[in-house]
């Protein structure tokens, strides 16, 4: 075997390795993924088929009545400084313990839960695609960005 033909073997397995790592890490950014848009009717329907309405509320959405009392309830939709983009909110569906806000990992402690992971359910294996495009849409609809208003050398928020 000459230098070139080992040089080449060399380059082919260091490539192969270097994407096995990168298809085997636990999380894995993916660029150019799009899915189709959802119908955010169909979404409220899927938000309360699969029983999430059980420990979120969001205000100015007819939701039915829950038959028992969460040790909280986690607030979706409004105002907000920065609206989660498709990504965060598919991801948060699927894969709820990617991400745990030090102010939701304070409330699972104060009702005694392992802070570092979510009650949620992950609905990767449970929801179709349709489901979860649905659901993503019907959640992205509910929350709008509070836009600054510079008055007298401050932003105020409106």
């Amino acid at each position: 075997m000459g230098i070139k033909t080992s040089l080449a073997t060399a380059i082919v397995f260091m490539t192969a390795a270097t994407l096995l790592t990168v298809a085997c890490s636990k999380e894995q950014p993916v660029k150019n993924f799009v899915l189709p848009k959802g119908d955010i009717e169909a979404g409220r329907e899927v938000f309360i088929a699969f029983n999430c309405y059980r420990c979120h509320d969001i205000d100015g959405v007819e939701l039915p009545e829950r038959t028992f009392e969460p040790p909280f309830v986690v607030q979706l939709g409004g105002k907000v400084m920065r609206v989660k983009d498709y990504g965060e909110l598919l991801t948060a569906v699927v894969y709820p313990n990617h991400v745990i806000s030090p102010s939701y990992q304070t409330k699972l402690e104060e009702v005694g839960r392992d802070a570092d992971l979510s009650p949620m359910p992950p609905f990767g294996d449970i929801m179709t695609v349709t489901e979860l495009t649905d659901l993503v849409e019907f959640l992205h609809a509910q929350y709008s960005r509070l836009l600054p208003n510079y008055y007298h050398g401050h932003y105020m928020y409106r």
